[in-house]
């Protein structure tokens, strides 16, 4: 068979083509739907969320491979319950767009005309409640006056926390900011100076976070979950230094009850005893993922990936498969909204 070619001509494939396209290698996951997923469309929605906005919209999209191989219209989308509906008739085609009516999980499932009625990739999700979290800033400034960040920085943050948090159907805004200065709390460099300094203010509504000059030992900390909301010593602080933009969104999903997660196996491919079932979109051996894609390739997409990495953005709908240092067996980690404690933190 041929397929089109980006300057327009044609090209040779290993697929054997009847009237637009026949039975081809399903072992080579032409239709690939991945849960666990850092790609946008060009506005940087992120796509196959875990979570959808009561009454708001989420894209849902599989990668067709290679690319021109199924036509458009030969893909369909359809939905296991009333939780959800597709949006204006988009449920054909390698993207959906589905709004939120009720508040429960639902599934969504492609069919393709002409493969066998078991080639049938899905993905979950869960209509959620949306929440809305004040998050109360203090800016530390060193001896000479000058603040660890600007406003703009902090407003960036909280941006790239609502563009990451909108899989779970939750959103940020700064309720204020305060500069504080302090030399002793612009560098952090042991959590005795840190819990000092988030004992600093005491909200009783929402999150504390301190914009210091630099963390020596990580580019954002939390305090212990352990210690209750009400607790002086509640507080997340991020570094101007070694930051990234996802930064604060890590540290907030502690605030919510999610934990870290690593990988130290990197040769394992993506299976659905490492993906976990709720986090999986059928199909055997590593389901509808690039047959390529390792389950560390995978982790380091998560939010809650313990390394710096300004790509991590997914929240996931279960736990996931992980391990840290000294810890070579793999165990699941609340990183999804299973493990969410509280969608409208206080800390």
């Amino acid at each position: 068979g041929v397929v089109d070619t980006p300057e327009g001509g044609l090209t040779g494939t290993n697929f054997t083509i009847r009237n637009v396209y026949t039975v081809i290698d399903l072992l080579s996951a032409p239709v690939r739907l991945e849960p666990i997923t850092v790609s946008t469309n060009s506005q940087g929605v992120i796509y196959n969320p875990a979570g959808v906005a009561d009454e708001a919209l989420a894209l849902y999209r599989v990668e067709v491979v290679p690319e021109g191989i199924i036509p458009d219209e030969a893909i369909h989308w359809s939905k296991n319950n009333d939780s959800v509906t597709f949006y204006s008739g988009h449920d054909t085609g390698p993207e959906a767009i589905v709004r939120g009516v009720t508040p429960g999980d639902f599934m969504l499932e492609v069919a393709v005309d002409g493969l066998p009625e078991t080639y049938r990739p899905y993905i979950h999700g869960r209509v959620l409640g949306p929440t809305v979290t004040p998050i109360h800033v203090y800016i530390i400034c060193n001896a000479d006056g000058i603040p660890a960040v600007s406003t703009n920085t902090v407003h960036t943050w909280v941006a790239e926390a609502n563009r990451i948090y909108h899989q779970a159907a939750m959103s940020f805004y700064v309720a204020g900011v305060e500069h504080v200065a302090s030399n002793d709390w612009f560098v952090i460099d042991n959590n005795t100076v840190f819990y000092k300094m988030t004992s600093y203010a005491n909200v009783t509504e929402g999150l504390e976070l301190y914009c210091v000059g630099t963390i020596t030992y990580a580019a954002g900390l939390h305090s212990d979950p352990r210690l209750m909301p009400i607790d002086a010593r509640c507080g997340m602080a991020v570094s101007s230094t070694s930051a990234h933009r996802n930064t604060l969104a890590h540290e907030i999903g502690h605030a919510c009850g999610l934990k870290d997660i690593t990988y130290l196996v990197f040769q394992d491919s993506v299976g659905i005893d490492l993906a976990c079932s709720a986090n999986w979109s059928g199909g055997d051996g590593t389901g509808y993922h690039d047959p390529g894609l390792k389950h560390a390739a995978l982790v380091q997409r998560l939010l809650m990936y313990d390394t710096a990495n300004p790509q991590k953005a997914d929240i996931a709908v279960g736990s996931v498969k992980g391990t840290g240092p000294n810890l070579p067996d793999s165990f699941p980690v609340g990183v999804g909204l299973d493990a969410m404690g509280a969608r409208t933190p206080s800390h």
